[in-house]
């Protein structure tokens, strides 16, 4: 009987946290979905054509970024010439709605491809 109800809480648990993470998916959703809408009517707004996918691609390319300088060199190199303080602009509202992705740095002495922080949980346990 109690294995049972052991289970039950876990099987409870793991819903709960399957609700959880659901509603975090469909707000990062909502929230990208908004980002890509505002990039849209500001291309509308100052180049006088919105297009969905165009905002979408723009949108991916600025999170990627981290300097305006960066973000521009990227859409001039994909053909798109658009005034500095525009490209800035859209670089702004994209960051602070999904900041940029950043690249994780490797602790100075470890392998490559191993992620930093919390080096005591890098130690072997001894066995004997």
């Amino acid at each position: 009987m109690g294995a049972e109800i052991e289970q039950i809480e876990d099987d409870g648990l793991k819903k709960g946290a399957e609700v959880k993470q659901s509603k975090d998916d469909g707000l990062k959703k909502l929230e990208y979905l908004s980002l890509v809408s505002k990039v849209c009517t500001e291309l509308e707004t100052h180049l006088r054509f919105g297009d969905k996918v165009l905002a979408e691609f723009i949108t991916e390319m600025g999170r990627k970024c981290e300097t305006v300088d960066d973000f521009d060199a990227k859409l001039k190199k994909n053909g798109a010439e658009m005034p500095d303080y525009f490209v800035r602009t859209l670089l702004t509202i994209i960051h602070a709605i999904l900041p940029p992705k950043k690249k994780e740095k490797l602790e100075i002495g470890s392998k490559e491809g191993e992620k930093s922080g919390f080096s005591a949980l890098k130690i072997m346990d001894r066995q004997g």
